[in-house]
């Protein structure tokens, strides 16, 4: 999905060879994220089947399996979420945004922005809170395979600084793109906030 007024999705590796270092080096670590992301859900699948079999065959069960799968379920919600915020992939009602003048589309997307980061920073430092906690305590979950806290907890924080740091500078993009078009009847539809050209 594109930016809002768009009228077309953004092609999903649209431009992102042509960025500047710090933005290619952003998108490429949003890419290693997502393919973890991937990973994750793999995993899960096969732990979950896995189980499922061993249960329904054997009479016995895989150790642990709530604590891994709902780990490994951190792992494949929360990673990919910068890339989506990079492709403007947010599920969105434009019913009445499309009414709008095209003059206010470049605002709606600073608001978005906006509100995504004043949701974002303190469910960040709250995950960077508790990855501290479960670094430094050394805790873990109750059970066979007494698995550390301290994994889901990293990937947590991870996933969510990196979301952080997208939706920033989508917000600063999105702010400076609604300034310089103010005065302007169509704000240039060529310049795509989600960072790519």
């Amino acid at each position: 999905m594109g930016p809002v007024g768009s009228g077309k999705p953004v092609p999903s590796s649209n431009g992102r060879h042509r960025q500047a270092l710090p933005l290619r080096a952003l998108g490429w670590i949003e890419t290693v994220f997502i393919a973890a992301g991937a990973v994750t859900i793999l995993a899960m699948c096969v732990y979950i089947t896995l189980g499922i079999l061993l249960r329904s065959l054997a009479g016995t069960q895989i150790p642990d399996e709530v604590v891994i799968v709902g780990d490994l379920m951190i792992g494949a919600l929360i990673l990919p979420l910068a890339f989506v915020a990079a492709d403007r992939g947010f599920i969105a009602v434009e019913v009445l945004t499309d009414m709008l003048p095209k003059s206010t589309h470049v605002w709606l997307n600073v608001l978005a922005a906006a509100i995504g980061l004043t949701a974002v920073i303190p469910i960040t430092y709250a995950g960077y809170l508790a990855m501290v906690h479960a670094i430094e305590s050394g805790n873990y979950f109750f059970g066979i395979l007494e698995v550390p806290e301290w994994p889901g907890r990293v990937a947590f924080f991870a996933g969510y600084a990196l979301f952080f740091i997208r939706l920033t500078y989508l917000f600063v993009h999105d702010l400076l793109r609604a300034l310089l078009s103010t005065g302007k009847d169509h704000p240039d539809e060529a310049s795509d906030p989600s960072g790519k050209e």
